[in-house]
């Protein structure tokens, strides 16, 4: 190989060596995410998110539904726990803690399909739920609209007690098992005036409370003036009727 093209082999083979390396460029991240929403069926009353317990699911055998409930506890008496439309089931919480020294009670918790069309509905299907789990002996406890929802299942031999805070579409408890009444002297939502003219309709043996208060069904559990006071009230109803049985 001549002179002159060894020099220029020398020459492209440096300029080769030389030349800048490619700049690294930062990773480019793509996001996975998309605007679609989740595929998942969510339950129109989902279970009471927040209470402990058990989660079931309670059918409707009329509609062929069903709906999502909390089962607190493992005793022999059922107590259902039937609110107004449109509240969230935690409202009972302070009431189910303070019952949870008794270990007969196994207590229900739910939100019902529909707040306008299922509340008798829905508080009968807890109520077939715990007959058919062999449960004979079942305490109903309604706020509200709940306590239609109580007054409903009266005639039914499996209710042995019912307590009543503040009464809405219904006029008289007939049976004769223990009934509590309770209200707000100055409820915001139904006159203390209803409950008490119901409580004085019913059937004996009946009690009734009234309270120094604005506050409506089971808000009365969160009053900071009375609300401890209504709790020891309920539990000591509740107890003494378990105690009979």
């Amino acid at each position: 190989m001549s002179h002159f093209i060894k020099s220029l082999f020398v020459v492209f083979l440096l300029a080769g060596c030389a030349a800048a390396a490619p700049t690294a460029t930062a990773p480019v991240i793509v996001s996975t995410e998309t605007s679609l929403p989740p595929t998942e069926v969510v339950p129109a009353a989902t279970a009471t998110l927040g209470i402990s317990g058990v989660q079931i699911t309670v059918p409707v055998v009329e509609d062929n539904e069903s709906f999502n409930a909390t089962v607190t506890g493992n005793g022999e008496i059922g107590v259902i726990l039937a609110d107004t439309f449109g509240y969230n089931p935690l409202r009972w919480l302070p009431l189910i803690d303070a019952l949870d020294d008794n270990e007969r009670l196994r207590m229900v918790t739910f939100a019902y399909r529909d707040e306008d069309a299922t509340p008798n509905q829905d508080t009968r299907a807890v109520f077939d739920y715990l007959r058919a789990e062999g449960i004979d002996k079942i305490i109903c406890v309604g706020a509200g609209y709940g306590s239609s929802a109580c007054g409903y299942l009266q005639n039914e031999p499996e209710i042995i007690g019912m307590v009543i805070i503040t009464v809405d579409h219904i006029s008289k408890i007939e049976a004769g098992f223990p009934k509590l009444f309770l209200t707000a002297d100055t409820d915001s939502v139904i006159p203390a005036a209803v409950t008490q003219r119901v409580y004085e309709q019913s059937a004996e043996p009946k009690e009734f409370k009234s309270y120094a208060s604005g506050r409506h069904g089971t808000g009365l559990f969160t009053d900071p003036n009375v609300g401890s006071q209504v709790l020891a009230d309920i539990t000591d109803f509740i107890n003494e009727v378990v105690s009979s049985h």
